[in-house]
């Protein structure tokens, strides 16, 4: 009794070890790169529940392990082709980064046979009713919240607008006519980011591209008024007093064909999905050819 008592202590105690060293049992190998099981548990993990339960009952693991040494294989080919660079990305990616990467290669790369320039054209042209944009305008802004003293607001703003319209002065006479706009972008975003209590403070105050519609109407119709570069005045909004840098304006109408190629590319992926799967795998195909794959399968946990 005691020696069955013993060795099932031993047991309970040595079972954490082994399953640490399941862990760093290698189950791939593609072109160098190791593949072990921790690896492919930190993929797995990001699978949803139900594409999982599939998985499970078509294959399991092994399948999955396939699936990822082909992932694997075409995000070595972006990294090796110079793609990852021209787009920014290292080739030290964590899992997220490296769907990303995988998932852009395939749209912009692998697929562009079949999701050509022409293709997208002739869907934009084909569908420019789904295109509509509203009016829009690229703004940064300085917030000051009223809270329980709209007055110490308004005066705290007004410092700040004299610090901006003195720093325009100022800029005005060290930069050319056609680099002002800029470089007061510049310096009124560094204001911002110094005094501003909106969000937006963490990039210099810029909202990107607002639809009008969706702001106060004093906000709003500021920058209908404003030409691009101007600096509003003191404005009452709500909780808060702002002003306004108007960096360009776009009337409502048909997006730009260049703004809309994400979606179009998106909308053609979708259309043409058999296509492109095929094309991945065919990809693949080619570079477990050119490559050297090695599975271990019986270490896969």
């Amino acid at each position: 009794m005691k020696r069955t008592l013993l060795a099932l202590a031993l047991a309970a105690a040595t079972a954490p070890l082994f399953a640490a060293s399941d862990d760093y049992k290698l189950v791939a190998r593609v072109n160098g790169r190791e593949i072990t099981n921790a690896d492919l548990n930190a993929q797995w993990s990001r699978v949803p529940a139900k594409l999982q339960e599939q998985y499970l009952k078509n294959g399991g693991k092994a399948v999955f392990l396939d699936n990822y040494i082909s992932k694997k294989l075409i995000v070595m080919d972006a990294v090796a082709s110079g793609f990852a660079k021209k787009i920014g990305v290292t080739d030290d990616l964590d899992p997220a980064a490296e769907s990303a990467l995988f998932d852009r290669y395939v749209r912009e790369v692998v697929a562009a046979p079949i999701i050509t320039e022409g293709e997208m054209q002739k869907a934009y042209t084909d569908n420019k009713a789904q295109f509509t944009a509203p009016e829009q305008a690229h703004l940064s802004i300085i917030r000051a919240l009223k809270k329980d003293n709209p007055t110490a607001a308004k005066e705290a703003l007004a410092k700040v607008v004299v610090e901006v319209f003195s720093a325009r002065t100022t800029v005005a006479a060290q930069v050319s006519a056609d680099r002002l706009a800029d470089a007061l972008a510049v310096k009124f975003g560094e204001i911002a980011a110094r005094t501003s209590d909106d969000a937006s403070a963490a990039k210099g105050g810029d909202l990107g591209w607002v639809a009008l519609h969706t702001l106060d109407p004093r906000i709003a119709n500021a920058a209908r008024a404003m030409k691009p570069g101007a600096i509003s005045g003191i404005l009452e909004s709500g909780d808060s007093y702002q002003i306004v840098l108007l960096h360009e304006y776009r009337p409502a109408g048909v997006e730009p064909y260049e703004a809309a190629k994400d979606a179009l590319r998106e909308y053609l992926m979708a259309r043409n999905s058999r296509k492109v799967m095929q094309a991945v795998k065919e990809k693949t195909a080619q570079l477990r050819a050119a490559g050297k794959v090695e599975v271990f399968a019986e270490n896969l946990r």
